[in-house]
C-alpha cells in the first residue's frame, strides 16, 4: 500500500534504518537474525522475505511479498530460498531467542497449540481435527509453538507441526523436527520444543501452557516430565487423582470437584490475569489420573490451583503445576502472559504471515515460520518502543 513503511527500512538494501528508538532495536534484531545465514545471497533473501511479511497487505504469498518489496523478478529466488535452500532454522531460532533474552529475561515460556485453517489438497500437513479448545472440527494444520514472554514483549521462537498418523509416508518423512528426519508424534512435539528453549534460553522461567482440549493427557504428561517449573490451565473435567477431597489416591475425580471449599483463601492482591482481582484461591495436592494402560507421571505430585474472580461455587480458572502448594500462588502474576500470547497469535500473527504458508514442503513450512517469527518479534519490539515513547511524552 502506498505510504506503508516497515521497521526494516527499504527492502532492496541490506543497510537498515538509522539507529534510534524502535529502529535501533529492530535493526539489532535483524542483524542478529541475518548472522544465522552463511551466504550473502541468503541474507538478502531473508531480509526481503521478512520485510515483505511486515509490509504486504492481505495474504503473505511469495508472489505478493516479491511485489511488495519491489522485486517481482525475484519471486522464484524467494520461493527457492524458503522451499529448497539449505539453511539451518535452528541457528536462526537460537539467534532470535538469544536476542530477546538479552533484551530482557523471559518471565515465562509459553507453549501454545494452534490450528491453522487451510483449503485445498496440496498444503502440507492439512487434516480434519478438533480445534485446540476442542469446540469444533476444523480442516487445517495443527501446530505447537513456544513463545518468549516478558512484561514488555511476547514473540514465538520455535515451532513443530503435529502431523496426523494417516498422512502419507512421503509427507511425514520430510521431517517435522527442524533438524531431524521423520515426524515426532504429537505427544513428543512439546518435549522437543521444551528441549529447544532449554538449550537456547535461560532455564529458570516457568513454562505455561493452555492444556485444555485435544491431547490434554499427553501434553500434561510431557509438560511435567522434567524438573522445569511448569503450569497448565486445565479443563474442569480433567481427571485427577490423590486429591484432599476424596482422600483416596487411586480414585479419580474431575478437577472442578477436587478443591475443598473449606480450603479457599480470600485474597486482596492482583493476580495479573487480565488485571482482575481474584476473590479467592484454593489449592490441593493431586496426581495425573491413569489413562487406559498408560500411567503418565502417576507418581508425580502436582498442585491444583483454583482461582475465583467473582463469588460463586466454581473457580473461574483451574491451573495444574509442579510447584508445591506453598509456592503455587506465585504463578498468578505470570498467568496473564498466556492470554497475551493467545491475543498476539490472533491479532499480530496474521499480520506477519504466521498462518499463510501454503506450500507442500514441511521443511519450507519450518523456514517460513522461522522468518515469520522474526518478523513478529520485530513488529512487537517496534510497538513496545512506540508505546514506551508515547508514555514518556505524556508523562
Amino acid at each position: 500500500m502506498a505510504g506503508e513503511t516497515s521497521p526494516l527500512g527499504p527492502a532492496r538494501v541490506c543497510h537498515l534504518a538509522p539507529p534510534g528508538g524502535a529502529d535501533e532495536r529492530v535493526t539489532e534484531l535483524c542483524t542478529a537474525l541475518l548472522s544465522g545465514f552463511q551466504r550473502y545471497e541468503q541474507r538478502i533473501r531473508a531480509r526481503q522475505y521478512m520485510d515483505g511479511l511486515l509490509r504486504t497487505q492481505g495474504r503473505k504469498s511469495i508472489a505478493n511479498i516479491a511485489t511488495t518489496v519491489g522485486a517481482p523478478g525475484d519471486e522464484h529466488r524467494l520461493r527457492h530460498f524458503v522451499s529448497r535452500s539449505h539453511w539451518a532454522v535452528e541457528t536462526v531460532r537460537q539467534a532470535l531467542t538469544a536476542f530477546l533474552e538479552e533484551s530482557g529475561p523471559a518471565t515465562a515460556w509459553v507453549a501454545l497449540p494452534v490450528s491453522i485453517p487451510k483449503g485445498g489438497e496440496h498444503t502440507v500437513g492439512v487434516s480434519r481435527h478438533l480445534s485446540p479448545d476442542g469446540s469444533r472440527v476444523v480442516n487445517g494444520q495443527r501446530a505447537l509453538g513456544v513463545w518468549y514472554a516478558s512484561e514488555c514483549v511476547v514473540a514465538p521462537v520455535s515451532w513443530r507441526m503435529e502431523l496426523s498418523d494417516d498422512l502419507p509416508a512421503a509427507v511425514r518423512s520430510t521431517g517435522s523436527g527442524p533438524a531431524r528426519e521423520g515426524s515426532p508424534a504429537p505427544r513428543d512435539c512439546l518435549r522437543e520444543l521444551l528441549d529447544d528453549v532449554r538449550r537456547w534460553g535461560t532455564p529458570g522461567p516457568p513454562v505455561l501452557m493452555d492444556g485444555r482440549g485435544q491431547d490434554e493427557p499427553g501434553r500434561l504428561a510431557a509438560l511435567f516430565a522434567g524438573r522445569t517449573p511448569a503450569a497448565a490451565r486445565i479443563d474442569g473435567w480433567t481427571p485427577l487423582a490423590g486429591c484432599h477431597r476424596t482422600g483416596h489416591s487411586r480414585h479419580a475425580v474431575a478437577a472442578r470437584d477436587a478443591l475443598s471449599p473449606t480450603r479457599r483463601t480470600h485474597r486482596r492482591g492482583r493476580d495479573g490475569s487480565r488485571g482482575h482481582r481474584p476473590v479467592a484461591t484454593a489449592t490441593a495436592t493431586v496426581r495425573l489420573a491413569e489413562t487406559g494402560n498408560r500411567h503418565p507421571q502417576k507418581d508425580r505430585r502436582l498442585t491444583l490451583l483454583g482461582v475465583w474472580h467473582e463469588a460463586g461455587p466454581e473457580p473461574g480458572e483451574l491451573w495444574l503445576t509442579n510447584l508445591d502448594e506453598q509456592t503455587a500462588n506465585s504463578l498468578l502474576p505470570s498467568t496473564r502472559l498466556l492470554h497475551a500470547v493467545g491475543d498476539g497469535w490472533r491479532t499480530r500473527g496474521p499480520k506477519v504471515g504466521l498462518c499463510d504458508y501454503e506450500g507442500r514442503s514441511l521443511h519450507g513450512w519450518h523456514r517460513h515460520m522461522t522468518l515469520a517469527s522474526g518478523a513478529y518479534a520485530m513488529s512487537a519490539l517496534s510497538s513496545s518502543s512506540d508505546q514506551a515513547g508515547s508514555s514518556g511524552r505524556s508523562a
